[in-house]
Parts: C-alpha cells; structure tokens; sequence
C-alpha cells in the first residue's frame, strides 16, 4: 500500500512519510470565533435575515413542536397525525428524524423563549461546524494554517450558503456542513491515518439528516477517493473506503423507503424526471463574477428574479489568481484525484438542468462546488504568492477587478453606484492584501487581510441587501408566550381559510404582519401558538387532501377549499368539516361570503378580518379519531391509545361496512380485527378508511409503522455491525502504529553513540 506524498515529506527506511506540521489550533480556534462573530452581523443589521423563506414558516416552528414532542416522551417521531399534509415527518425524510445530533436542536429551539433567537443560534453553530470542517479539509491537504484559515472563514458567507442555506433553508445549511467532515474522515481513512469508523460515522450522520443532497455528498466523496485510491494502487485504502461505502449505504433504506413508498401521493411526483424550467439553474458566465459581492446573477428565483448575489464566493479568489504558484497541483496531481473528481463533478451538477429526479434546482448544489475551489486555492496559497513579473501580475489583476466592476453593472446599469461601491472594495481589500504580500511578505498576514475582508464585504452585502428578497416573506411573531396569548381562542382542532399571497407577493409586509396578530398563522406556526392546526407546512403535499382544500405547500388557501369543507365526504357521509372532526375554523370574510356553513356551526364572532365559526355539541366518539361508521355497523366504544394507534371496539356489522377516521391515510397505517387484517383505503379527500367484512365484531386495533421499516431497521442493524468492525479495525491499526513508532524509536536509541 503506498500512501499520497505531499511536498514537505521526509524519507526513513518505511518509505515516504508526512513530515508533523505545526497543529494549527490557534488558528483553528480563530477560525471559530471570526466566524461566529460574522454570524452576527446579518441579525444585527435586519433581525430577520435568518427568518426568510421556509425557516419562518416550516423549520423554526417543526422544530418547536419536535422538541415539545420529545418532552412529552414520543419517540421515535415518524408521524404527526394532527398536522395533517405536514404531519409525515418520516416520509418527508427532510427533517432527519432518526439523526441524533438533530435531538439537540429541537430541544434547544423549544426551550427558548424566542423563535428568531433560537433559530438564529442554531445556524451560527451549524455555520462555524462549517467553517471548522472546511478548516481541517484544506489542512489534509497540507494547507498551511492560515490558508486554511482564510477559505474557512470564507465560505460560510459566500452567496448562496449565507442568503439561500443560512437565510431560507437550514436542512441544506446542516447537510452541507456535514460535507467537509464527510470528505475529511474518508480521506483519511483513505490514507490510513484516521479510523475508517469515524469516516463510517460522519457518513451516516449525513444519511440520516434526511435531505438528499447530504446523502448526494457522501456518494460523490466516497466515489472520487475510491478513483484516487485505484489511481495510487492503495489498496487498504480502497478496501476501507468501500467497506465505509457499504456500512454507510446499509442506512438508505430506513432513510428513503417512507419517502419512496409516499411518493405517489406527493405533489413532487408530478412532471419529468429530468427537466429545465430554468429556475434557480446559474449559467456559467455567473461563476465568472464569483468575487463580486453585490453582483446579482441572472436567474429566476423563487419569487421572481435573483435578488441577491448567489453565486458570490470570495472577494479574495479571483484579485489573487495571478498571483498564484501553480506548478505545486502538477506536483502533488496523484494525490489531488479526489478533490478534482469532486470539485469537477459539482460543477457539472451546477450547470445542468433544473431537475434531475429528486434534486431539483442546481444552484444548491453550487457551494459543493465552491468548497473544492477553495481547498484548492488553500493549496495553492500556502506556497506563497509568487514575487517575479510583478508588472504583469498587477495588470491582469487590475483587468479582473475592473471585469468585476463591469459584469455588476452591465447586470444593472441603473445600480452603477452599488457596482462601483462594490468595485471600490474589492479594489481597496486588494491593494492591502498585496501589500502585505509584497512589503511585509507573510502569507499569514496576506489570510489575516483575507479573514478581514470576509467581514467588511459581509456587513457590506447586508447593508446593500438586506433580508433575501427572493424568498417568501413572513414576518411571522417569534414571542412564544405572546404568539400563545394572541391566539387563545383559536380552540380544539382548527383550520383555517386565507389567501394571504397577495399581500406576500407584493411585499406589502406591514399588512401582513397584521394577519398574524390573532388572526392566521402560515405554514406550521400554529405548533408554537399552542393551536391544534389542520393547516401545516409540507414540502410532500397530500395530493387528494391539498386538492380538495385547494392548499398550498404554506397552509394557505383558495376560496374553493372553504366552499368543499361543507360538502359531503361521501354517500352517506357528513360534510368534511364533521368528518374531520373540527371544532374551530377561521375564514377571511371575503372567503366566507355567500358559503353556507353545514348544520351544527354557528359564528362565534367576526371582524373586518376574520370570521370564527365554532362547532355546537360535542365530536362523536370523543376521545378518538373515529368520525364515522357506515350503516349498520355498530360501534361500542373507540379510543386513541397512542399517538399512532387507533382502537375501536365494533358491537356488530351484519353486511360489512366501513370506518372513517380524521386523519390522513399515509402509507404505512394497517388496521386489524382480532389478529386478522383488514384493508385500509382513504376517501376522495384522503381520510383513513377501514373496511369491515360481513359478521365483523370485536375490537379493531389502527396502527401505524413507517413503510419499510423492517428492511431499513434490518439494514441499519447490518450497517451497525459493519461500523463495529470497522471501529476494531481502526484500534487495530492504531496499535499497529504505536508498536512501529515504539520500534523506531528503540532502533534510534540503539544508534546513538554511548560514552563510557
């Protein structure tokens, strides 16, 4: 097995071998602290900028009610049937349900007093995990300290990752923190100087975040190392990186199976497999402009154009390419395999379509990409800037900042102000960075300007920017206590029924933040306020339910929804509202006008804003889910004994029948009669049905368990044993090591001249 040989090598009789390097742990430890102090500033120019898009109305208050689940003592946390279409956290996989590391966040967000402020702390440690994986990457690659240093501090506040991850979705914030870990354990691994079981477990950490791209990352890593182990003739190399491979994929099934066997009922299962709408897709002249910081790339967003500069990487990258000293990637080319592979590949993945099966959106894919350009530009930093031709390295550097200048404008010629504000800074951070290169001749200090600059043109971005305007917008209250006080009399279970779109899509958000003042709530805020909500974010869809209701994605709806509440659920059935077994619901008045609402309602109050309707008497089968028997079928008794389980206790049904529960028929419920299994089926408007055949009497018993669960627990137990073994493995090697380095240093001492 040979290993990879890095320029500072030294040679003894086992052959090459790295040379210690300084530890670097103060510059580790810099990095750290810069980067959790940038976090900081976004928050503290506009307190909303971590509040955008789906954190507001999807994670922020999921992650509050996971955590208030947990301390009620539910777990695992497979589903909610009370959240209704947002209630499959399993089959969603978003949410990484079975990640251990994620139980902290729940608890740590519910705890707190205050939603913005939790959710904000919990992206600036996720940031700085960032930024310390990214760290000790480039350092694997024999980065110098402060270069790795400097592209660590970077790259948590390139554009994409600070105003789309940061800003709007933090499951790709942690999936991509997750990466550099997952390159780092499994080059190491690789090379033999790390535990192939720390590889094992950075990799299903990853898998079990749930979001694909994590999964996606640990695939590309482990194939391009793979590739550099062959190319290096590392056999053990190979061996332990494809054992990790297996271990780690052992975990796919419990991860994707719900999500796999949900599909047909989600909105997302609709169009192509491959497809190019051109939305959130950069071309590749927007890379070109990757370290102008208030240039905004020409694509279509999610609310309209791109408002904000995603495709930014590092006012640093492209001012310091010509003074770069390129011949040590010649050199060090069999043991950058890897990193090419990845970087290259991500780049493909960029610049491709809009869909591509389950990855939709290839600019989210844009800072995998850019962490290898900078472990790239790390490497290459750390041999120094070069001090020969000068004259030429100045003009073409000039040439690239004025190109930055003139791509900025030429994006918005009516903004020439904020081009040449942004030219004027990159200009300036240049010329102090050249100078501490070229007069005080330290890289360290060249990183120190680099680190430096990261924060100005941060504080410089938010300034310009603001909050990202090309994500939704909410606003929503962040007050626990007073979110639960606003909404008091939003009682029992509630739906409610309002177009707000309007008002959100024409920013105009002083009127909006008013619908959240006892009114409506967005998306899962509902789960904060206290309130028993049919209305839920989900990035799944119900498709019969959300159809019916004419829902979207946040919980909002159209008019139609509210006229279908009060139609029949069937032959035979009450109105929807009673099947699902409301007892509140809310309705704009515009909405309401000219709707009926079915016998057993009444108004309990109404406003310019809102109407309350109120259910008279008592649900039948209270205590249960149970909303609805079939004629002749005769129920003694139902009861929920557990969140996800259902007991019904039927007297009798001569001809069969059919009962109806309040709540979704999500893959995965079964229903059985005594022992025997019955067919479970769902209405047109997706409610849980459970056929009873001709004589049935006794007790039905609904349960549910995620589809697949057997086969993933049986390949997550695989994978466990896998990772065991290659933790003894690891310890194997390690005393390996400690018996050759004792051994040395006996041969050592036996060579040293004695005097008498």
């Amino acid at each position: 097995m040979s290993d990879p040989t890095p320029p500072r090598t030294r040679t003894d009789r086992r052959g090459p071998r790295r040379a210690p390097l300084r530890s670097g742990w103060a510059w580790a430890l810099l990095v750290v602290v810069v980067t959790a102090v940038y976090t900081a500033v976004p928050y503290a120019i506009t307190g909303w900028f971590y509040q955008r898009g789906d954190t507001a109305a999807q994670f922020a208050p999921t992650w509050w009610h996971f955590g208030e689940m947990l301390r009620s003592g539910q777990w695992p946390l497979w589903l909610d049937p009370e959240s209704w279409a947002g209630g499959n956290y399993v089959g969603e996989a978003l949410f990484g349900t079975y990640n251990p590391l994620n139980v902290l966040v729940w608890l740590a967000v519910n705890l707190g007093p205050d939603l913005a402020v939790s959710t904000y702390l919990v992206k600036a440690t996720v940031m700085v995990l960032l930024a310390l994986g990214t760290y000790h990457l480039a350092r694997e690659y024999d980065a110098v300290p402060a270069a790795a240093a400097a592209v660590a501090v970077a790259l948590p506040f390139s554009g994409f990752t600070l105003f789309w991850d940061a800003g709007s979705w933090p499951s790709g914030l942690m999936s991509f923190a997750y990466a550099p870990w997952v390159w780092l354990t499994f080059r190491r691994a690789l090379r033999g100087v790390g535990s192939p079981f720390w590889a094992f477990l950075a990799g299903v950490l990853a898998v079990l975040n749930g979001n694909p791209y994590g999964t996606l990352a640990v695939i590309v890593v482990g194939a391009a190392l793979l590739v550099e182990g062959v190319v290096q003739r590392s056999w053990g190399g190979v061996l332990r990186i494809a054992l990790v491979g297996v271990a780690v994929a052992a975990f796919l099934p419990l991860v994707y199976l719900p999500l796999l066997e949900s599909s047909d009922l989600a909105v997302r299962s609709t169009g192509a497999l491959f497809e190019n709408s051109g939305k959130l897709r950069p071309a590749a002249g927007d890379l070109l402009a990757a370290s102008s910081p208030l240039h905004t790339p020409p694509i279509r967003a999610i609310t309209g154009p791109m408002m904000v500069p995603a495709t930014f990487l590092a006012w640093f990258v492209l001012p310091l390419l010509p003074w770069l000293r390129y011949d040590v990637l010649r050199r060090r080319s069999r043991e950058m395999v890897g990193l090419g592979l990845v970087t290259v590949a991500y780049l493909a993945l960029t610049l491709g379509p809009s869909k591509l099966w389950l990855f939709r959106w290839p600019l989210r894919v844009i800072e995998y990409f850019y962490l290898g350009v900078m472990v790239v530009f790390a490497v290459l930093l750390s041999q120094g800037l070069a001090r020969s031709t000068m004259r030429p390295r100045l003009v073409v550097t000039a040439l690239v900042v004025v190109a930055l200048g003139w791509m900025t404008w030429s994006q918005d010629p009516e903004a020439l102000r904020r081009a040449a504000l942004g030219t004027a800074v990159v200009a300036a951070l240049t010329v102090v960075a050249l100078a501490a290169h070229l007069v005080l001749r330290r890289t360290a200090l060249v990183a120190l300007v680099a680190m430096g600059g990261v924060g100005a043109v941060l504080a410089l971005q938010v300034g310009v920017y603001g909050e990202n305007a090309s994500s939704r917008l909410w606003h929503v209250p962040s007050d626990v206590a007073a979110l639960q006080a606003s909404f008091s009399d939003h009682t029992g279970r509630v739906m409610q029924f309002a177009d707000l779109k309007p008002l959100q899509n024409k920013g105009q958000t002083r009127k909006l933040e008013q619908q959240w003042q006892g009114a409506f709530l967005p998306g899962s805020m509902y789960h904060p306020a206290g309130v028993q909500a049919v209305n839920n974010y989900t990035g799944m869809g119900f498709v019969p339910f959300t159809r019916t209701f004419c829902m979207e994605y946040d919980g909002l709806t159209q008019p139609c929804g509210y006229r279908n509440l009060w139609k029949a659920g069937g032959s035979g059935q009450p109105p929807l509202a009673d099947l699902m077994k409301l007892d509140t619901v809310v309705v704009q008045p515009d909405i309401a006008a000219g709707v009926q609402p079915g016998e057993g309602w009444s108004v309990d109050s109404q406003d310019d804003r809102m109407v309350l309707l109120r259910h008279d008497g008592e649900q039948p089968w209270a205590g249960s889910e149970l909303s609805w028997a079939s004629d002749g079928v005769e129920v003694a008794s139902a009861r929920t004994r557990s969140d996800l389980h259902e007991s019904v206790d039927v007297t009798s049904a001569t001809d069969g029948g059919q009962l109806v529960f309040s709540m979704l028929a999500w893959p995965g419920w079964s229903a059985e009669l005594d022992g025997r299994a019955l067919t479970t089926g769902r209405t047109d408007a997706g409610l849980l049905t459970v056929s009873l055949p001709q004589g049935a009497s006794g007790t039905v018993d609904l349960t549910y368990r995620p589809p697949g669960l057997a086969l993933g627990l049986v390949g997550a137990g695989a994978g466990t044993l896998l990772g065991a073994g290659l933790l003894l493995w690891g310890l194997r090697e390690r005393r390996q090591r400690r018996r050759e380095r004792d051994a040395e240093r006996r041969d050592e001492a036996d060579l040293e001249p004695r005097t008498v």
